[in-house]
């Protein structure tokens, strides 16, 4: 009893440290293109960092995953957004873009990285699936691509919605709604990402098993 509750702690330890990074990467990577693309923003601001206290949001990467792990087993959360000006940007819309997609694309990385080195600890290795070592890649692989998937969504808040911005037909559409009013978004924008969230959940668990699936066939896991 005593080893299984050891064992316990140790994976909620590991779980909150790669739950933490995978975010704090995330949003290291929208800072560091920013910054390479003329906006010193999140650099001189300190953002550029792997101390996880100038990242951590207490509701979003605190309270919000740790409600959603004790209740369902799973977390999802967010950081701090890295500060940038887009008016500082070389070539506007376009680094915009990059620095929408640098996130999303960190989260791929470390979840194929993951799927590779969990391939040689399954199958060249013979590592089981209570070896440490497997349960930290395995969290890092699902958790960066959970955060992936959730962060590429065309929502409020979310890299996937600031990509679209960029485009002007997206920008005509959106400022038809309510969603065009920085005071709305202001005080709403949560609250409608959420309730988006939750009247697309089937299909965005579709793509969840597809994503996975996927990941589960080109790397043989």
């Amino acid at each position: 009893m005593l080893y299984y509750g050891c064992m316990e702690i140790l994976v909620f330890i590991i779980y909150i440290i790669v739950f933490l990074y995978s975010v704090i990467f995330h949003e290291i990577a929208h800072g560091l293109v920013a910054n390479k693309f003329g906006d010193d923003t999140a650099r001189i601001s300190g953002r550029i960092s792997l101390n996880p206290l100038v990242h951590i949001d207490i509701f979003g990467s605190v309270l919000f995953p740790l409600l959603l792990y004790l209740s369902s087993g799973m977390a999802f959360g967010y950081a701090k957004p890295v500060p940038v000006n887009p008016y500082r940007l070389k070539n506007g819309k376009v680094s915009y873009r990059l620095v929408a997609l640098a996130g999303v694309v960190t989260n791929l990385l470390l979840a194929i990285i993951a799927a590779l080195v969990l391939n040689l600890a399954l199958k060249i290795f013979g590592l089981n699936l209570d070896n440490l070592g497997v349960i930290f890649f395995a969290y890092v692989l699902n958790l960066n691509l959970i955060l992936a998937i959730f962060n590429i969504l065309p929502l409020p808040g979310f890299d996937g919605f600031n990509f679209l911005t960029t485009f002007d037909w997206f920008t005509k559409f959106i400022s038809r709604t309510p969603l065009a009013n920085p005071l709305f978004m202001l005080q709403y924008g949560l609250l409608v990402s959420l309730l988006l969230l939750m009247v697309f959940m089937p299909i965005i668990n579709n793509i969840f098993v597809f994503v996975f699936n996927l990941f589960a066939r080109i790397f043989g896991l």
